[in-house]
Parts: C-alpha cells; sequence; structure tokens
C-alpha cells in the first residue's frame, strides 16, 4: 500500500512538473510572439512616417533660416527635440566650411532650432489649430535656425534634416 501511495505522489509530481514545464513554453512563446508584433508595429509606423523638404529661405542678415516641412506620410511627428538639423555652407570671413549641428531649444539663441509654427498650408497661410506641436498628416511645420557666424553672400547653405525614424531630407539655398 505504502508503495502504491508513493507511486501515485510520484506520478502527481510528474504530471505537475510536465504541466508547469508546457505553461512556461507557452508563456515564452507567447511573449515572444506579443514581442515580434510590438517591433513589426513600430516598423510599419516608421515605413508610413514620411516628410519633404518644401521651402527655405534667410532674414536676418544671414543669420536666421527658415524651414518648411510637409508631412506626406500616413503618420504624425512629435517629440522634435530628438530630432537632427546639420547645416553646411561658408561662413562670413573664413577660408573653411561650416559644419553646424544646432541643438533644440523653445527659446531661439545662436546655434539653436525650434519648431515654430504649424500650417494646414503654409502657402495660404492657413493656421493648424487641431493638435498645436504635432504635425499630423498633410500638415506643414516651420522650423527656425538661428546660426552664428553667419553665412556668406553667394555661397550655398545646405540643410539637412532627420527625424528619430531615419527619415533624412536635405535642401540647398543660395545665400
Amino acid at each position: 500500500m505504502d508503495t502504491a501511495v508513493t507511486w501515485i505522489i510520484a506520478f502527481f509530481i510528474v504530471v505537475s512538473t510536465a504541466f508547469a514545464a508546457i505553461n512556461g513554453v507557452i508563456t515564452t512563446g507567447s511573449n515572444r510572439a506579443q514581442a515580434h508584433a510590438g517591433a513589426d508595429q513600430r516598423l510599419v509606423e516608421d515605413l508610413e512616417s514620411s516628410f519633404k523638404i518644401t521651402d527655405i529661405r534667410q532674414s536676418t542678415g544671414h543669420t536666421l533660416v527658415h524651414v518648411v516641412i510637409t508631412n506626406d506620410g500616413r503618420q504624425s511627428f512629435t517629440n522634435f527635440e530628438d530630432w537632427g538639423i546639420t547645416l553646411k555652407y561658408d561662413q562670413h570671413g573664413a577660408a573653411d566650411e561650416t559644419i553646424l549641428v544646432p541643438n533644440h531649444t523653445d527659446t531661439l539663441v545662436n546655434n539653436t532650432w525650434t519648431d515654430l509654427e504649424y500650417w494646414r498650408d503654409y502657402d495660404a497661410d492657413d493656421p493648424e489649430l487641431i493638435e498645436p506641436g504635432v504635425l499630423n498628416v498633410h500638415e506643414e511645420m516651420e522650423i527656425r535656425i538661428q546660426i552664428n557666424p553667419k553665412v556668406a553672400h553667394n555661397t550655398y547653405l545646405v540643410v539637412t534634416v532627420t527625424s528619430p525614424t531615419g527619415i533624412t531630407e536635405s535642401i540647398t539655398l543660395l545665400a
């Protein structure tokens, strides 16, 4: 009788251990599948993100640059402090080319940039009113960059804008 009880207890220990192992495998597989689904969703969002630079102009003695971006993708853009901007130009009074990587800021000072205004249509001066600070699909945004030293006259200024998802656009201006 003692042997039968021992066998029954051993049998239930083996069965419960097997169920625990199977449950662990299923849970791990489920977690892995969820992780893959999340990564796939982020990839789709990245692939659906797109913008283009539609206008560039310069003002205030060749130290202030205005860049207009149009969201032509399927995803909205936020968190502009994570974006990268690079300027390449000949500076006034110097022989070498200058490469400047300004920081994002809320208050514009030398060698910084800010996302200034948002429009439904920049050319028609039709402001965006629904989600301030968000570049929604088909909306436009002005980036204002203050640079020092200033750009030399009759030279090229190349502005490159890169989103956190790796989308990169460049535009050239004859200063």
